[in-house]
């Protein structure tokens, strides 16, 4: 790897300011995912800087095309995966972001440790997930043709290099880019308080130009160095294709997982729904029964208002904030409960049953934590099976995908190079059989985590 990454530093100092500039292009269209624009723009800026580093390391500039909307929708798709995988994780194992604010000090380094083995524990299999096709956005670029050969042929170089250590590579190079923000926020919240940690962030922004470059140039000096093992392209022929059916099961194997990240980032979007159950402490400060709906109540020592109309609660603060609390009652509620902790205060519903959520003096939600989203909107087996769809995804799709870019291989090798046509038809038949046995083995796995993420998402 250091020999990857010294050549990395050679490529990105060749053109350090266009490298630096699209590394810049590529954090600003990052931060405008938010308004939507920036998952269309930044798979794009990633391909430029791709292209720019082939350019570097072959002296022929790439062509583009429709095989660079193709390398867009690869970037996108993994890029995505791990961030989201990564995102999850790190609100939901790390320092509760709704109450980092009021935090005396730093968390103490055993517990930091701890999160953070957490959530490396969860980027790896995210980055084992997508290890298969590292190279298919680089093949794109280059070679051009379908996503379905850019996916084949990068299968078999990762299964030809060793699966354990393109892993590691992969989990490199999308660890290098975020080294600069990482590192700023830790320095931050230990030196500081966990409050600042977006300061720190924010700190390390400007180092992600350079670093952005360097984790994909460890990519693409890879695969410079092995791309003279794929096949030409004009010689490669329909035989060697899978047939249509284990395409489709192939696709769907892929997309499931990464389908059901999704849904469970949007899970995590959606505010947390009141928890089952009755507080047993704090001092009770309302107590009243709802007879008339729609119904206003005042918390005492408080400037908090509460108004109930039939199934809806909802927290009004003395400036107009407003917090809806949510629950999965089906019946009207009927009464109301308030205790007050400190300066927080547990609001109590009875419909079918007592629910709770606790608010601050400014309405605002304090046990609204990703993690607890997550854990009232799933059940016990839910993140689990995504994690065993993942970990089982990263160690058996390569080994479907890898001997079938095998044959692609064989297929569209010269004709003095290719086995006899009866050995090529049996090593087809034998590397469908192997990805159609993988296929079966992941299915259910598969299925269960996107039934997690439906979950997830309906809540």
């Amino acid at each position: 790897m250091g020999v990857l990454l010294a050549r990395s530093w050679r490529v990105f100092s060749t053109h350090p300011f266009v490298s630096a500039s699209l590394g810049g292009a590529v954090v600003f269209s990052f931060a405008s995912t938010l308004f939507g624009i920036g998952a269309l723009v930044t798979p794009w800026f990633v391909c430029e800087i791709f292209g720019l580093q082939l350019a570097i390391l072959t002296g022929r500039g790439p062509e583009r095309g429709r095989s660079w909307l193709g390398a867009g929708v690869f970037v996108l798709g993994m890029v995505g995966v791990v961030v989201a995988a990564t995102w999850i994780a790190t609100l939901a194992i790390g320092p509760d972001v709704s109450t980092a604010d009021s935090a005396a000090g730093p968390l103490p380094w055993p517990e930091t440790i701890r999160r953070l083995g957490l959530i490396t524990t969860v980027t790896a299999l995210a980055v084992g997930f997508i290890a298969p096709f590292q190279y298919a956005p680089l093949v794109l670029i280059q070679r051009g043709g379908t996503m379905g050969a850019a996916a084949l042929e990068s299968a078999w170089l990762v299964r030809r290099g060793g699966l354990l250590r393109h892993w590691l590579l992969a989990f490199l190079a999308h660890l290098l880019p975020l080294v600069p923000a990482l590192v700023a926020a830790v320095v931050v919240a230990r030196t500081f308080e966990r409050a600042a940690t977006p300061l720190g962030v924010l700190l390390g922004l400007p180092l992600m130009t350079v670093s952005i470059p360097l984790g994909q140039g460890l990519l693409s000096v890879a695969y410079v160095r092995r791309a003279e093992e794929l096949a030409e392209p004009r010689w490669t022929r329909r035989e060697g294709k899978p047939s249509r059916a284990l395409v489709a099961a192939l696709i769907g194997l892929v997309l499931a997982p990464m389908v059901s990240v999704g849904l469970l980032a949007f899970g995590a979007l959606r505010e947390a729904p009141a928890s089952p159950g009755r507080a047993r402490d704090g001092h009770l400060v309302l107590d009243r029964e709802i007879e008339a709906h729609p119904h206003e109540l005042h918390v005492p020592d408080a400037t908090l208002t509460l108004l109930v109309d039939d199934r809806e609660l909802v927290v009004q603060a003395s400036d107009g904030a407003l917090t809806r609390i949510e629950g999965p009652w089906s019946s009207a509620i009927d009464r109301v409960r308030v205790r007050r902790r400190g300066n927080r205060y547990l609001v109590e519903a009875h419909a079918n049953g007592w629910w709770r959520a606790e608010v601050d003096r400014a309405a605002i939600r304090t046990d609204d934590s990703i993690a607890a989203r997550l854990e009232r909107r799933l059940p016990g087996w839910g993140i689990p099976a995504i994690g065993l769809a993942f970990a089982l995804s990263a160690l058996l799709l390569v080994r479907a995908l890898g001997p079938l870019g095998e044959v692609r291989r064989l297929y569209g090798a010269p004709v003095t190079d290719r086995p006899p046509i009866e050995e090529l038809r049996e090593l087809r038949g034998r590397a469908m059989r192997l990805a159609w046995i993988i296929a079966l083995l992941l299915s259910p796995p598969t299925i269960a985590a996107l039934i997690a993420g439906l979950m997830a998402a309906a809540g």
